[in-house]
């Protein structure tokens, strides 16, 4: 049983990041800790019920994938498996990898297996132990139920989704919007017994719950949404939404507590306003709600919404992005989408993913550092898998020092088929 060990790289959080950033880091030759606070690799894909990855692809009729490296290895793994034969079209022209959320979760597994990588699920990070200058982690304390274990490394990556290793070593982070607000957080409902016939536009879903809303309902939010097909008479239902204000269990408890309410009467309103749902069943709303925007960790550059909008390449790329500005502004409404220029793709500089201040932190997917409308779009976990990979050959091939060799890292990127 691991319980004290010292590696080159600790990465935090089992997500599409967390993953890749473990993997870049094992290919680039070193000893690598991934640790999960959850059950099952996968992030959000998988613990939140979220049943798609959105990134991989341009916008338009004719995507053109632009993430390879460790997530093309996901892709594949998936394929072997027979869960994966390419992207669907949204009614917007998004490329959306449909998942079925089992087989991705032993994906996941056999992969990073097959890189003999240490992982840890059911472990949860509850301390970051600094140097004395406060400028280089060195440590971090976990607990799991036998108690505490503590595992140091050279270097560490920031994969959590809401930025808590940064913000346990004292990194400078910016919440939400920097302003007190932030994007809607969503519950994810798996429903099945649809008809087959059934379609969902965003116009007969406001014509129904809006009819729901007149006749009384009163725990819906949105009133209207987006619900895609996962298997013939299955559905995805993105639609419960919530404020998260704040990390705390308090507060994380109420969000539970809400969204769980709303889905319960979604489903009651879909039986009784929907056409072809009559019979509709509630299977899964997940381990936890979808959490979209919370901790930011600054670096040394922040990505702007002008950078992802215009297409803006970078000297110092190393991922790229192409989902467009997805917006989750108001409670009841739709998100609102601001598309990349020309349908092209944007990149993402090295400096958004060191973190300031802590020398040998890098920050990963939903953490790292962009303004209120680049993270709209660089949030996504087809993004989150090239930036992942980004971060962990960065750290990989760093370590403790104090700089980093830009053009080293994109080479090495590049042997991992990263196509950067």
């Amino acid at each position: 049983m691991i319980r004290n060990k010292h590696y080159d790289v600790i990465v935090l959080g089992g997500g599409a990041a967390g993953i890749a950033a473990a993997i870049g880091a094992r290919k680039a030759g070193k000893n690598v800790l991934l640790v999960e606070r959850n059950g099952s690799l996968g992030g959000q894909a998988t613990n939140a019920n979220v049943a798609s990855y959105c990134g991989f692809f341009t916008h338009g009729e004719q995507p053109e994938q632009i993430v390879y490296g460790v997530g093309e290895e996901v892709l594949q793994k998936l394929k072997a498996l027979g869960y994966y034969n390419g992207y669907s079209l949204s009614p917007v022209k998004n490329a959306i990898v449909t998942l079925d959320i089992e087989a991705t979760k032993v994906a996941l597994d056999e992969l990073v297996l097959e890189y003999e990588l240490d992982f840890l699920l059911h472990c949860t990070m509850v301390e970051a132990k600094l140097d004395e200058a406060g400028e280089h982690i060195l440590a971090i304390r976990c607990a799991d139920d036998e108690g505490y274990c503590e595992f140091s490394a050279n270097a560490f990556v920031d994969a959590s989704g809401d930025g808590n290793l940064g913000a346990f070593a004292g990194a400078p982070f910016v919440f939400g919007d920097g302003n007190g607000g932030g994007y809607m957080s969503t519950r994810v409902m798996r429903i099945d017994r649809v008809d087959p016939a059934v379609k969902f536009t965003p116009a007969l879903l406001e014509k129904a719950l809006l009819q729901a809303k007149n006749d009384g309902f009163t725990h819906l939010t949105k009133e209207s949404g987006i619900v895609f097909r996962t298997n013939e008479d299955t559905v995805a239902a993105i639609l419960p939404s919530v404020e998260v204000p704040a990390l705390d269990a308090e507060t994380l408890t109420r969000c539970e507590v809400d969204t769980r309410r709303q889905s319960l009467e979604y489903m009651e309103a879909f039986r009784r306003y929907f056409p072809g749902m009559e019979k509709a069943r509630l299977v899964w709303t997940g381990n936890s709600f979808g959490i979209r925007d919370t901790r930011h960790l600054l670096g040394e550059y922040t990505l702007t919404g002008d950078d992802v909008l215009n297409a803006i390449k970078q000297k110092d790329a190393v991922a790229r992005g192409a989902w467009p500005c997805e917006m989750h502004v108001e409670k009841n409404k739709m998100a609102k989408y601001l598309f990349v220029k020309g349908d092209d793709y944007y990149e993402i500089p090295l400096r958004c993913l060191k973190v300031q201040k802590i020398k040998n932190l890098w920050s990963a997917g939903r953490t790292l550092s962009a303004d209120h409308i680049a993270f709209a779009s660089v949030r996504v976990m087809g993004t989150g898998f090239g930036t992942g990979h980004a971060a962990g050959v960065a750290a990989a091939l760093t370590g403790n020092k104090d700089t980093y060799d830009v053009e080293a890292i994109r080479a090495e990127l590049n042997r991992q088929n990263a196509r950067i």
